[in-house]
């Protein structure tokens, strides 16, 4: 317990109260994350007292064991200071710690602690959730505390309250700001939100209307203030209507954009649109540069992007992304291939291990048959084969090809293996007449390639979009990658150019809509048959935006109650099933596409031709030899 004389050092006995509820009622929610406590003090008193107070506080805060400290000097690096070894947090805030109490007495130590959350490598999300202890003695407090919240609101910092020392009753006045009100937007002017003037762990008053929080929600209700948007029509993730006398909300749909209208609709903001005029998303030049969408966000002109962007490290590293509200899978367009030849139409219905065992079954019936009529043994005949089936051959071939059998046998042995090959003949001609009839039909059917495999060994080129680059970098060498900001030049070679020598990983949804795009008369896309893998869906705030919370909430909720999976279903399921119904379309079965079949008629004529000769031969009485021949053949092959 804290002594009588250790209070009593402190300047105010409420400010510890109140500093040790704060820590204990918020920040100890979460005992995994360890609360920063910083002092910038100008003058040796103030520093004093500081290190009483926080003294105080640690003795009355740790007792429970809720909760881990990390105190901190107030010391900034500087950029000579910076070595390549020491660690640094991303630029756009996405890791770091996101609470913290800091301890002020002047305007000074202000813009030291600002210093210190710029500085390179600062390990401090300013969309956390901080306190100010504020011991300045000064007049004019409440203008220092103006220009604090000024100057953090342009470093987006909102969630923030200030403990402030009324002089003349000793209660702790809590002061914060709401960057969106009624007709005004961006604004800093202080709030008195709160009082602690109660005793240990006695909650503060709170003078906001509806409001229980100690940090109150502040985007929940943005009052219809702007958010600059920046994206490009992108379908069926982006689109975009063209009518400018509509509103910026209105113009967007798509699968991304019902989704931003609902965020803009639960947030209440208004969408100022910026459509990017390279539709171009943006990457980092070697120079440290940025283009495309990308530079609107860092360089502070836009507040959010959003167009089927990958979630991505390096641009994670300048850009806060949000959680991934949705996944597509990657899928490899390779080239079309070559169109199957007529004869390959009639063998393609059914796999190889299918004509394998189909073959099979065809040789052992045939086997079987000859064996029975050399055994010369009738009863064991009549019981395989049934009674009066005198072209046992025959009947073979004529039920594979949905041909009547003349004469069915009377014993249940004869009936059951008869029943079975039936059985079989039925399924495989079903399924291969309907597979020829799409094959016949479809002019357009080619040869691709299948697996990854196949086309790692044709030492393809891989065109693809810069955040594909660390999925590819060690399957794919370096000198075979070509980084391109746009697919569609790309894959109007790939689907028009049957011999093109690279392929084009992208995603399903892209790929489902180019084809539809391409209409009925071109050919489709080619894919390997499996995806290479999912990819998540988020969209680009900029660096350390205090929106990510809130959009992160309201995207969770989506997810949950299933509007995700139904914007998904609203435009994939017309594009899926526009591209299924083009690909049945039927072309004219021209000479080429019926070419194999007029082929084996030809050939079967043929030999039809050359045994109706050999018959000829077989009846003149000066050739024996050729007539035993035939008679060997009429009986053991038919």
């Amino acid at each position: 317990m804290l002594s009588s004389e250790s209070v009593q050092s402190i300047h105010n006995i409420t400010l510890i109260y109140a500093v040790v509820w704060t820590i204990n009622s918020h920040y100890a929610s979460d005992s995994s994350k360890a609360l920063s406590i910083m002092s910038f003090a100008r003058r040796e008193s103030s520093r004093a007292q500081h290190n009483d107070l926080i003294d105080a506080v640690l003795g009355l805060a740790s007792a429970a064991g809720r909760i881990k400290f990390l105190l901190q000097n107030e010391g900034i690096v500087s950029d000579e200071s910076l070595t390549e070894e020491t660690p640094q947090a991303p630029a756009s805030g996405v890791l770091g710690r996101d609470t913290g109490l800091f301890l002020l007495d002047s305007w000074a130590t202000y813009l030291r602690l600002e210093q210190h959350l710029m500085q390179p490598g600062s390990f401090y999300k300013r969309n956390g959730y901080y306190c100010i202890i504020y011991t300045g003695e000064e007049t004019g407090r409440l203008g220092i505390i103006y220009n604090i919240f000024r100057r953090l609101l342009a470093i987006y910092v909102i969630n923030v309250n200030v403990l402030l020392t009324n002089r003349q009753n000793g209660t702790i006045q809590v002061y914060n700001y709401y960057p969106y009100r009624p007709y005004r937007c961006q604004s800093s002017e202080p709030v008195h939100y709160a009082t602690f003037q109660g005793s240990m762990g006695a909650p503060p008053i709170i003078h906001s209307e509806n409001s229980v929080l100690f940090f109150d929600r502040k985007v929940d209700d943005m009052h219809g203030c702007k958010l600059v948007t920046v994206t490009f029509q992108h379908r069926p993730f982006v689109i975009i209507d063209d009518n400018s006398s509509l509103p910026d909300d209105q113009r967007l749909s798509g699968i991304e954009g019902r989704i931003y209208q609902l965020l803009a609709e639960r947030m209440n903001f208004a969408i100022k649109l910026v459509k990017e005029p390279n539709a171009d998303r943006g990457v980092v030049n070697p120079n440290g540069t940025f283009t495309g969408a990308m530079k609107m966000i860092v360089d502070g002109l836009a507040n959010i992007t959003f167009v089927s962007y990958i979630y991505n490290k390096e641009r994670a590293m300048y850009m806060l992304p949000s959680i991934s509200y949705t996944s597509f899978p990657i899928v490899l367009c390779v080239p079309g291939g070559r169109s199957l030849t007529p004869l390959e139409r009639l063998t393609k219905p059914l796999g190889y291990i299918t004509w394998l065992c189909l073959l099979t079954c065809i040789l052992f019936g045939l086997t079987l048959i000859t064996v029975l009529q050399l055994l010369s043994v009738p009863r064991l005949s009549r019981f395989v084969l049934g009674e009066n089936n005198r072209l046992p051959r025959t009947e073979l071939w004529s039920t594979l090809l949905g041909g009547l059998h003349m004469h069915p046998p009377r014993r249940n042995f004869a009936r059951f293996l008869l029943a079975l090959w039936l059985l079989e003949t039925l399924v495989l001609r079903a399924a291969y007449t309907g597979e020829l009839y799409i094959l016949l039909q479809d002019g357009r059917v080619r040869t691709p390639l299948r697996t990854l495999t196949e086309v790692l060994d044709k030492k393809y080129e891989f065109h693809m979009l810069p955040a594909l680059q660390p999925v590819f970098r060690k399957l794919v060498s370096r000198q075979r990658v070509v980084v391109i900001s746009r697919l569609e030049a790309s894959l109007t070679q790939l689907r028009d150019d049957t011999e093109a020598q690279f392929v084009v990983p992208l995603l399903r949804p892209t790929a489902s809509r180019f084809d539809m795009d391409s209409g009925p008369k071109k050919p489709r896309l080619a894919m390997l048959r499996y995806p290479l893998l999912t990819a998540p869906m988020t969209l680009y705030m900029r660096p350390h935006s205090y929106l990510k919370q809130r959009i992160n909430t309201l995207l969770i909720n989506m997810m949950s109650s299933g509007l995700v999976d139904r914007f998904r279903r609203m435009y994939l399921d017309r594009i899926e099933h526009l591209a299924s119904e083009r690909n049945r379309e039927p072309t004219k079965l021209s000479l080429w596409l019926l070419a194999g079949l007029f082929g084996s008629f030809g050939l079967m004529q043929l030999l039809a031709s050359i045994v109706f000769l050999l018959e000829l031969g077989a009846a003149q009485p000066q050739r024996p030899r050729l007539r035993r021949l035939m008679n060997a053949a009429n009986r053991y092959m038919v």
